[in-house]
């Protein structure tokens, strides 16, 4: 335990901000975790109120159930029945911009966890170049007559690379993993929001439309 706290000062400054990094890209793990699940968002109730909608006699059910289980996918249902009455067209072109907003809202932070993907692996190596340029100067100054010394400097520079690839790593795979869950949910609200767009059109067209 000693060693490890004795690496981790050995790093400085630069360990500091790797540490701010591997916390926020943890903070924002656990909260798109949380978040991003797949039954939370994509309720079975609005799931089975959509696949009911042509057969019901109107969107009352259809809207109780909505505002008993608020978030995007009854966002989006909504959306499309408050404008059933519209042109299709109008209609179509509101289930998509509320079905942008949505996958905006389904899709924040993750770029904060792929920049601090992309951005703990560059500090580590800034702390490690910093270091070399610190050790090469105490080098040029007491010459090569210890190489204990410059070996030891050399691997007290080396930490920070170390540190930041176990920050980047990690962080790369939680925001491939995390945008994997996201893309799912929304594909799934997207065949939704198609069915409830095909159904109100069918509607709009009359019985002889089902008929065929």
């Amino acid at each position: 335990m000693n060693n490890m706290w004795e690496m981790i000062l050995a790093g400085r400054y630069m360990m500091i901000t790797i540490a701010l990094c591997s916390l926020l890209g943890l903070a924002v793990f656990l909260e798109r975790l949380i978040v991003l699940r797949h039954r939370r968002i994509v309720t079975p109730e609005i799931v089975s109120a959509v696949t009911t909608l042509r057969r019901a006699s109107d969107f009352s059910v259809a809207f109780a159930v909505c505002d008993q289980h608020p978030g995007p996918f009854a966002n989006v249902v909504r959306a499309g029945l408050d404008h059933a009455d519209d042109d299709w067209e109008i209609t179509r072109d509101v289930l998509q911009e509320v079905g942008r907003q949505e996958a905006v809202r389904l899709t924040r932070n993750l770029r904060a966890l792929e920049t601090i993907a992309a951005v703990a692996p560059l500090l580590g190596l800034l702390g490690t170049v910093v270091g070399m340029i610190r050790v090469f100067s105490a080098v040029s100054q007491v010459g090569l007559g210890d190489p204990e010394v410059l070996s030891g400097g050399i691997s007290e520079a080396m930490i920070t690379t170390a540190a930041g690839l176990m920050v980047g790593i990690p962080a790369l795979v939680s925001h491939n993993w995390l945008e994997g869950r996201a893309h799912a949910i929304i594909f799934d609200i997207e065949v939704y929001a198609t069915q409830v767009l095909d159904t109100l059109r069918t509607r709009r067209q009359g019985p002889s439309v089902e008929a065929r």
